[in-house]
C-alpha cells in the first residue's frame, strides 16, 4: 500500500531530523512534509473507495453464500424427504407383495389339498367298484364251475 509507504516516509523524515534542544521539537523540510501530505491526499481516496469495495464486495460474497447454502439445504431436504417417501412407498409395495404371495400360497395349499382329496375320494370309488365287480367276477365264475 503505498499509503503506509508515505506514513513511514513521514517517520523518517521525523526521525531523521533535527532536533530543537530543551523543547522535544524537530525542524524539518517543510516542503518534504507537504509534498508527502499531498500524495497522502491523493492516495486516502483511492485507497477508501478500494477498501469500502472489498467490504461490499465480502458482504456480498457472504449473502451469495448463505443464499446458496439455504437452497442446497432446502434441495437436500426435499431429495431426503422424496427418499423417505420412496422407501415408504417401497415398504408398503413389499408387505402388500409379501401378503399376496402368503395369501396365494395358502389358496395353492389349499387347492393341492383338495385336489389331493378328491383324488383319493375317485380312488377309493373306482377301487370300490373293483371290489365289487372282482365279487361279481367270483360269483359267476364260481356259478360256472358249480
Amino acid at each position: 500500500m503505498d499509503i503506509l509507504r508515505l506514513v513511514d516516509d513521514l517517520e523518517d523524515i521525523i526521525e531523521t531530523s533535527n532536533s530543537v534542544p530543551l523543547t522535544g521539537k524537530v525542524m524539518v523540510e517543510k516542503e518534504e512534509v507537504l509534498s508527502i501530505l499531498d500524495q497522502l491526499r491523493s492516495e486516502l481516496p483511492r485507497e477508501i473507495t478500494e477498501a469500502t469495495q472489498i467490504k461490499s464486495d465480502k458482504a456480498m460474497i457472504i449473502d451469495d453464500a448463505h443464499r446458496e447454502a439455504d437452497q442446497i439445504i432446502a434441495a437436500a431436504k426435499a431429495h431426503a424427504e422424496k427418499l423417505i417417501d420412496e422407501d415408504a412407498l417401497v415398504l408398503k409395495a413389499n408387505e402388500r407383495a409379501q401378503e399376496i404371495m402368503d395369501r396365494a400360497n395358502a389358496e395353492s395349499d389349499q387347492i393341492r389339498h383338495g385336489a389331493r382329496d378328491y383324488a383319493d375320494e375317485l380312488l377309493e370309488n373306482t377301487q370300490v367298484n373293483l371290489s365289487e365287480i372282482i365279487k361279481v367276477l367270483n360269483e359267476n365264475r364260481q356259478e360256472l364251475r358249480d
